[in-house]
């Protein structure tokens, strides 16, 4: 992909893209006196604090900046970064997504009203945090155009903000581009292609149902060898591809290929494979890799149990489905919701009253509760 196809990849204006500004009734910023005492250092590591703690609404965020607009004092790069960083890793306020979208509103907000010297220049990892945020929000395209202010801008391209740029792409469904630039690209620009860069690009290509070309990228990263030699999350990712599309014979092939690269599974392997042998039905497989996996010293989390759990009680397996759950809480992992319910709903399915009336008193005296 050419320098200027990357320019025109989105040529809606950023700030026609952005999310809704705030608005205010309050008093106009060049009315109200610059602040004496105001550290914008200090302020900033106040807010990103509490962005952290969940406890800054988007009111508090934009009377910040409004404060930051008053101001001669500059502030420093470091600190607003910090601030857009918390904003982007944010799980929620009013909704799962309102940390990146404010994000994206703050940072319209300082380089379009002209903030001048009281905030530098964005930087390349100013920039990566928001290419991040709009993946975040859905608004991979916003991403793009971000992207292509880089390059009018001139600032260097390196590994991470080619690999947001993967992302950026993937997230737009726009995955042979990513490809060629994790191949051809990303190498002229002399960032040479990590193995994040390429599990970026892999799990597009999965999540795109593509799995049989994640696999092709996959085969190639082994032939290369060296830093780009795949990995566990590398083979995780493509086997759980295969699974989703019904390719069953080929998600085992390559596990068991994966054990002989040398290349050691963890526990999301083990229940990538769980559930999707519990989904067919297939429990004597389910059984095997639990099995292999406790041999292999790994402890098995709530998932897995879930699954496996799952997979018993739809055969009629419910007291082994309990020997699970109870070494499971022997172990020291509490039981939820979920896994009560997947036991109360098997012991009733075989007409075990009894047994299910003793699950869900156990679950009324420990305290379990429905997190909805």
């Amino acid at each position: 992909m050419s320098r200027t196809r990357l320019l025109q990849s989105s040529t809606t204006p950023i700030s026609r893209l952005c999310l809704p500004r705030h608005s205010s009734s309050s008093t106009p910023t060049s009315i109200l006196p610059p602040s004496r005492s105001w550290d914008p250092r200090t302020a900033f590591a106040a807010a990103t604090e509490r962005v952290s703690a969940g406890m800054l609404s988007r009111e508090d965020a934009h009377n910040l900046f409004d404060e930051l607009l008053r101001q001669t004092t500059p502030v420093p790069e470091r600190s607003l970064n910090n601030f857009f960083a918390a904003l982007a890793r944010a799980p929620s306020y009013d909704d799962r997504r309102i940390g990146p979208a404010l994000a994206l509103a703050l940072f319209d907000r300082v380089w379009r009203e002209e903030a001048g010297t009281r905030v530098a220049q964005p930087t390349v990892c100013t920039y990566n945090i928001v290419m991040d945020c709009c993946c975040r929000v859905g608004r991979p395209d916003l991403g793009l155009a971000f992207f292509g202010s880089i390059l009018k801008t001139g600032l260097k391209i390196d590994l991470v903000i080619a690999t947001t740029l993967l992302k950026c792409l993937c997230h737009a469904k726009r995955t042979d581009e990513a490809v060629n630039v994790l191949l051809h690209r990303m190498p002229e620009l002399g960032c040479v292609p990590g193995a994040i860069s390429y599990n970026t690009v892999l799990k597009g290509l999965c999540d795109s149902r593509m799995s049989q070309r994640a696999l092709d990228l996959l085969q190639s990263m082994a032939k290369e060898g060296g830093a780009c030699s795949p990995n566990v999350v590398a083979y995780s990712m493509v086997i759980n591809g295969f699974f989703r599309e019904g390719e069953i014979g080929k998600a085992c092939s390559l596990f068991h290929e994966m054990i002989q690269q040398g290349v050691v599974p963890y526990v999301v392997t083990y229940n990538c494979m769980i559930h999707a042998y519990s989904t067919l039905g297939r429990w004597k497989e389910v059984t095997r890799m639990f099995r292999e996996m406790t041999m292999q010293g790994l402890v098995p989390d709530k998932f897995t149990c879930s699954s496996f759990m799952t997979s018993l009680c739809k055969h009629g397996r419910s007291k082994e489905a309990a020997e699970i759950f109870d070494s499971m809480t022997a172990k020291g992992l509490k039981p939820d919701i979920v896994l009560y319910s997947i036991l109360i709903h098997g012991y009733a399915s075989e007409g075990c009253l009894v047994d299910m009336t003793s699950v869900f008193n156990s679950m009324k005296y420990n305290g379990t509760r429905s997190e909805s």
